[in-house]
């Protein structure tokens, strides 16, 4: 981590100052809102089971807040973090299937609390880090005997998810142009300002080296790609690394309302990536006026201009917060809600 002038430290403060209790309300309050209004088109589709489906978003978001609250000091980062986990394109994913199935991914979020908040605070140990590698296991655990009761004679049997619906390299497509990926059984990554606070958030993560807390994601990732274990379906387990990824997004959030002078190279190197990922979208755009680019290619650009104020900002030594987080809130909710609804009108 850098100096005041550059990334605060992972316990800086971030975004709006909000004390504890009113934050969670606000989190809570803000994530049924948001299920309303994206879901409220179709509504006369969401009659009995087929409610979890705002249940199951509201319930993963939620549990990202919290969870969150472990690394991200602001409000916003958090906040945002959970939008893009309960309501980003791996979430949305499981509309497509039986309404049961998405209590699998609104779990594992609750479930990674015990191994993030045991003995927090106190002094560093080796039992202490043990404990919590075996409370890593919790999550997984749930999945595959959740699997494994719904798939026995004596309870349906109930199959969920297809078992051998497995990860490969063409799904990594939809970390980059999520919206184009709607024909996949699920559709990896975030949205498109969530990519780029990703990016910057993942800067910060490489600077403080904590390796531990990427070891649940490697494993899910990794069992993703392999095989159904213990009769479940391989996809589930991607759940892990999109809540890293989606808590890499708020700390990214964190990071742009903070950045300082030390930090500019890695805001070109954001805007870099943002311009470029902006100007391939708009050139996939442009030929047919192919309307599932429309968004990556505005968003893209929009971000990445944003990122260049902020750079400019501290170039200058300008804090300017205020300006800062309206225009990345402004930016990201924006993008999160018009790519959410275009995902839902045709999982629905």
């Amino acid at each position: 981590m850098s100096d005041s002038k550059g990334f605060v430290g992972l316990n800086a403060s971030g975004g709006l100052t909000i004390g504890p209790r009113l934050g969670v309300a606000l989190a809570g309050g803000l994530y049924l809102l948001w299920a309303y209004l994206l879901f409220s088109p179709h509504y006369h589709k969401l009659s009995g089971f087929k409610f979890l489906y705002l249940v199951n978003s509201i319930a993963a978001a939620f549990g990202v807040f919290v969870l969150s609250r472990r690394w991200l000091a602001g409000w916003t980062p958090s906040a945002l973090a959970g939008l893009f986990y309960g309501f980003g394109p791996f979430g949305l994913s499981f509309t497509g299937f039986h309404p049961v199935a998405g209590l699998t991914f609104a779990a594992v979020p609750w479930l990674l609390l015990p191994a993030v908040y045991w003995h927090h605070g106190r002094q560093p140990s080796l039992f202490r880090f043990g404990v919590r590698a075996i409370l890593c296991a919790v999550p997984f655990v749930f999945i595959a005997g959740f699997f494994w009761v719904l798939s026995r004679p004596w309870f349906g049997p109930l199959f969920l998810l297809p078992s051998n619906m497995t990860l490969n390299a063409y799904d990594f497509k939809g970390l980059l142009l999520p919206l184009s990926m709607t024909g996949r059984p699920v559709v990896l990554g975030l949205y498109h300002v969530g990519l780029l606070t990703a990016l910057m958030g993942l800067f910060v993560y490489l600077s403080v080296q904590r390796v531990a807390a990427l070891i649940p994601a490697i494993v899910g990732l990794v069992l993703a790609f392999l095989d159904p274990v213990c009769r479940v379906s391989p996809v589930i387990w991607v759940a892990l690394p999109m809540v890293f990824l989606a808590i890499l997004a708020g700390l990214g959030v964190q990071a742009l309302l903070w950045a300082g002078k030390t930090d500019s190279k890695w805001l070109l190197a954001c805007m870099f990536v943002g311009l470029l990922l902006g100007g391939v979208s708009l050139a996939l755009y442009l030929p047919h006026k192919a309307a599932l680019y429309k968004n990556p290619a505005l968003f893209y650009l929009v971000a990445s201009v944003g990122i260049g104020v902020i750079f400019l900002l501290t170039r200058k030594g300008f804090r300017w917060l205020l300006l800062r987080w309206i225009m990345l809130v402004a930016v990201a909710v924006t993008d999160s809600f018009l790519s959410a609804r275009w995902l839902v009108d045709r999982l629905l």
